[in-house]
């Protein structure tokens, strides 16, 4: 029914939108992600220092202007320059190409005490990455693991990168503890109620602002 030009849905799923303009379109899905992993499951903090790997991505660019309004520092991977400009405009503190740049070498100038929370996508080498960066304290949010997907010609290479099964971590939604440092496999809340009431209070429009999308 995607194609369809109408659909019959219930009402609870739909969201009421002030105008019928593209920024909202990727609200259901990518900023409710984005928004539910991190406001429920990661719990963010004003004040912590935030980790969005592909950043410039469908839920990484909604996650960015989500801990930019929560308080944070910001810190997002991409992959070219024309991704990093995008960045900026979204108002990403830090940004580093991890095609040019040394990743872990970055995080640690950026943020020496390691991160409170990471919204990490990729797998492979950046959840490395990812996890050998994560503070005392710190929440790793897996959203996904795209490099080591089947389509990823490369994906044994870079699962290799780590000793995580990062596809049984997801599917299966498990929750790893490291002493004090906590990994959320598919870091959607268990309770898809509270998933369900973010739509009430997603920032852009509980508070009437504009989602900004990265083209």
């Amino acid at each position: 029914g995607a194609f369809a030009e109408y659909s019959v849905v219930k009402a609870q799923g739909l969201w009421i939108v002030p105008e019928a303009a593209p920024e909202y379109v990727g609200l259901r899905i990518s900023a409710l992600t984005s928004c539910a992993m991190l406001e429920e499951t990661g719990k963010l903090r004003k004040g912590e220092t935030v980790l969005i790997t592909a950043a410039a991505g469908g839920a990484g660019h909604f996650a960015v202007q989500l801990a930019k309004l929560a308080g944070c520092t910001v810190i997002g991977t991409c992959s070219s320059a024309e991704k990093a400009a995008v960045l900026r405009e979204l108002g990403c503190d830090h940004i580093i190409n991890h095609r040019t740049q040394d990743v872990a070498a970055e995080l640690l100038k950026i943020a020496p005490g390691g991160l409170d929370v990471v919204l990490e996508g990729v797998g492979g080498q950046m959840l490395k990455t990812a996890l050998g960066s994560l503070g005392p304290k710190g929440r790793l949010l897996q959203v996904g693991y795209i490099s080591e997907y089947p389509h990823n010609k490369n994906r044994e290479a870079e699962a290799a990168h780590h000793g995580e099964d990062t596809a049984s971590l997801f599917w299966k939604a498990e929750t790893i503890h490291r002493a004090d440092q906590v990994i959320y496999g598919n870091a959607w809340p268990k309770d898809f109620g509270l998933v369900m009431a973010k739509k009430r209070s997603c920032p852009w429009l509980a508070q009437g602002r504009e989602a900004r999308l990265a083209g």
